[in-house]
């Protein structure tokens, strides 16, 4: 848990920041393979709800990294797609990743937080409990990462 803490306070730092230089080739894209306990199902047609997909990417700092980034880790960008309820497979483009600061990662080994809510339209709440993939880019692109979503409660 608290490495997703960190992962995901990297990312809010770099919202702060001037846009920096972005990927644009397909060597940090994935798919997410997203499943939906009936209930949630139904409940998320019922309301017309939509489902998000965030990725948040992020690395352990290499030793030329900056004293700062080093405590804190290197955040590299977030990537998020709002999609329909009956979705099940999602393209990660990688678009969302700064090159910028690439080499202060280890091994330029590029890692990436997957979080999967619903977008909050029908609702003011999120509805669903899903699980998360937090991994290097590499794995997730080797096959489509599954995340299984339930109703919050069910």
């Amino acid at each position: 848990m608290r490495r997703i803490a960190a992962a995901l306070a990297f990312v809010l730092a770099l919202m702060g920041a001037a846009p920096p230089s972005h990927a644009t080739d397909s060597s940090f894209a994935f798919m997410v393979e997203l499943t939906l306990t009936p209930k949630a199902a139904e409940k998320l047609q019922a309301l017309k709800e939509k489902i998000v997909v965030a990725a948040y990417y992020y690395g352990y700092p290499s030793p030329n990294a900056p004293r700062k980034e080093i405590k804190e880790g290197i955040s590299l960008g977030a990537e998020h797609h709002t999609v329909d309820n009956s979705t099940r497979l999602v393209t990660v483009t990688g678009r969302g990743i700064s090159l910028k600061h690439l080499d202060w990662v280890q091994d330029r080994k590029v890692r990436v937080l997957t979080n999967v809510y619903s977008a909050r339209r029908g609702d003011p709440f999120n509805l669903i409990d899903c699980g998360i993939f937090d991994d290097e880019v590499a794995v997730a692109a080797q096959s489509p990462v599954k995340i299984a979503c339930k109703l919050i409660g069910e």
